[in-house]
């Protein structure tokens, strides 16, 4: 972007001076970039950036991790789902939902017990929620099921 800027003030400052703009072939391509590149791995989850957020399950699965500072089987159950995400280098979206701030989108889920963690793909809840903590090894099943 800083540079299309750049190379339209140089074009018009020599068209200015009588000179002659640079050519577009001149100009480098533009960067592709791919769609789940701009995606993160791990966001917090807003009022703000809520529609983005179901955007982006339309490319891959976002995990709602509806969750609180003060619960604390959401505290025990945090550093697996860190560590599952990282081992799954960012294929889904870890997107965390505190229960306090968001209780709009908690009453939209009917989310009742927390922690509970919703699939989220093609912008609607797809296939089995996980409510409450049992352990790493029955987190990891449902993670694997996405």
């Amino acid at each position: 972007m800083m540079y299309r800027r750049l190379a339209l003030a140089t074009a018009a400052t020599a068209m200015l001076l009588g000179g002659t703009a640079v050519p577009a072939a001149a100009q480098p391509p533009a960067a592709e970039v791919s769609a789940t590149a701009e995606i993160p791995s791990v966001i917090e989850v807003t009022p703000a950036n809520y529609q983005q957020l179901m955007e982006w399950s339309h490319t891959k699965p976002v995990v709602l991790d509806f969750t609180a500072s003060w619960c604390y089987w959401c505290q025990k159950q945090k550093p697996y789902l860190q560590q599952y995400n990282t081992a799954d280098n960012g294929s889904w979206v870890w997107a965390k939902v505190d229960v306090d701030r968001n209780r709009d989108l908690s009453r939209t889920y009917g989310v009742r017990g927390i922690p509970a963690l919703l699939n989220i793909q093609d912008g609607k809840e797809a296939g089995s929620r996980l409510v409450g903590f049992d352990g790493p090894t029955s987190l990891r099943t449902w993670l694997n099921h996405l």
